[in-house]
């Protein structure tokens, strides 16, 4: 009785409520979340996951070795996307964020990219600025991919040791020196001689990525692929 009350309850709820779409503002049906299957399709799929150098692989070519690395859709500003993570990290969007990994994994499960995958592991926040927050984007992506394509997450075995600045309004080099040796690895063995997909919401040069799999490289026998929902051109 119970259950058939809270059903009434969600829709009648849903009549006074209804979903928008983020980005047409158009309600949505019950089948759709967060943005419509219109505003859905608009997205701008990059297609790198189906080459080998494409620009995100070839960003960290003589940086950082991996086998493949590849982002999903251009992010640009004042487009849909950027609105999204947008909301996402700012906005308590965890909804969306979920909404965007599940996006990714249906991308995902059509590719080679994940041929292979042992374990996601998403970029750590440092606990002050999750604390803020109240969760990490990053984490939530890997959560909504792994619903899709069914690979464990694995989010405690490297942690972010120190609070660095946002990177958003840092040049390159600044960048770079801004995230020099601020994770670490506390469980080698759940990764040892794993092959993992290393997850984060958008690439713009590199850095906090390249930090990230250069700390994971202490680990033996490793093996690291990079995947971004969004690529910043710059």
């Amino acid at each position: 009785m119970s259950g058939l009350l809270n059903h009434y309850l969600s829709g009648f709820w849903a009549l006074l409520f209804p979903s928008i779409c983020k980005g047409c503002g158009t309600v949505l049906g019950s089948t759709r979340e967060v943005i419509c299957r219109s505003c859905e399709s608009k997205l701008p799929k990059t297609n790198f996951c189906d080459t080998s150098d494409n620009p995100v692989a070839q960003m960290f070519w003589g940086r950082v070795p991996l086998e493949n690395a590849a982002s999903l859709y251009y992010y640009r500003k004042g487009e849909l996307l950027q609105k999204l993570i947008h909301h996402l990290k700012y906005h308590g969007g965890k909804e969306t964020g979920l909404y965007l990994g599940r996006l990714a994994g249906k991308i995902l499960i059509r590719t080679n990219m994940i041929v292979g995958i042992d374990a996601l592991v998403p970029v750590p926040l440092h606990t002050r600025k999750q604390r803020i927050r109240g969760y990490n984007q990053s984490e939530l992506l890997a959560q909504g991919i792994s619903d899709i394509i069914q690979v464990k997450i694995e989010k405690e075995t490297v942690i972010r040791t120190i609070h660095s600045e946002s990177q958003t309004r840092l040049k390159r080099f600044a960048r770079w020196q801004n995230v020099k040796n601020i994770f670490k690895v506390i469980d080698h063995e759940r990764l040892r001689n794993k092959h993992i997909l290393v997850l984060d919401d958008v690439v713009t040069t590199g850095s906090t990525i390249e930090a990230l799999c250069n700390t994971l490289y202490e680990v033996p026998g490793i093996k690291i692929s990079v995947l971004t929902i969004g690529y910043s051109a710059g």
